[in-house]
């Protein structure tokens, strides 16, 4: 078992889907968790489910891709744990689909904002307070989607692939200070981006049926599937691994279309 205590870690878009499971699977291994999230409502729901299994918990409410509220959130963070933090999570994120060419620039700037530019600010804030620890890891979110797309999804995937390359230059500048930085690509798991995807309860279930059968494993991911890799990235059983990108995505990416 991984024992996080006295491990200190921030979680962005912690109050549903990936982000609440990975708050969750890491307070549950000892470590103290700050939460990030722009609903308040659902990050309260967070912290309350890890305070009632005595987990130590602090939550912000913060929009990730405004500049001044991450700045703040970090002020925020630097005050409660003035010598260090040992981990970040960039999980935050937004996706909707929609045709090339009706793409507006506020669609563009949304999804970039949310899903790229939120991981650049809060990674360059973190990593003062992750030097005053002597080392720390941070682990980024992207997706499959980086790779290979489902379509009408430009800016997103656009997002995601400068997750991965992004990822791959801070593990090579940070890693001289023991800050080691990998890069998670999540594939068919279960959260309320996914169910938002889908413009009713009959689409949702023919579409899920659709994304299990290209699965090689034959089933949906859970939030769980994601929160393990995590908790592994972050913890000194992974002390030697940085600069990677891993999917967890039941094997989508390694079939071929018509076999």
């Amino acid at each position: 078992m991984i024992d996080l205590t006295r491990h200190r870690s921030v979680v962005t878009g912690a109050g549903a889907g990936l982000g609440r499971g990975t708050a969750v699977v890491l307070a549950a291994a000892g470590a103290a968790v700050c939460l990030i999230d722009n609903n308040a409502d659902n990050l309260n729901d967070t912290a309350e489910q890890i305070r009632k299994t005595g987990g130590q918990v602090s939550v912000i409410v913060a929009d990730v891709s405004s500049v001044d509220d991450v700045g703040n959130a970090f002020s925020t963070i630097n005050e409660t744990w003035p010598d260090g933090v040992d981990s970040m999570v960039n999980v935050a994120g937004v996706e909707f689909f929609k045709d090339y060419e009706d793409i507006t620039d506020n669609d563009w700037d949304r999804q970039i904002g949310v899903n790229l530019k939120s991981v650049f600010m809060c990674n360059q804030r973190v990593v003062r307070l992750i030097r005053r620890r002597g080392g720390g890891s941070i682990v980024n979110t992207a997706s499959v989607q980086a790779f290979a797309t489902t379509g009408r999804t430009a800016p997103y995937a656009a997002a995601k692939g400068g997750i991965v390359s992004m990822s791959r230059d801070l593990a090579r500048d940070l890693g001289p200070a023991g800050i080691r930085v990998n890069t998670i690509c999540p594939g068919c798991i279960q959260s309320p981006m996914l169910d938002r995807s889908y413009g009713s309860a009959a689409e949702r279930i023919k579409g899920l049926e659709t994304l299990v059968s290209v699965v090689p494993l034959r089933r949906v991911g859970q939030p769980v599937d994601y929160a393990n890799l995590v908790l592994f990235l972050v913890s000194p059983l992974s002390s030697y691994i940085t600069g990677q990108t891993i999917s967890v995505d039941g094997g989508m990416m390694c079939r071929l279309p018509l076999t």
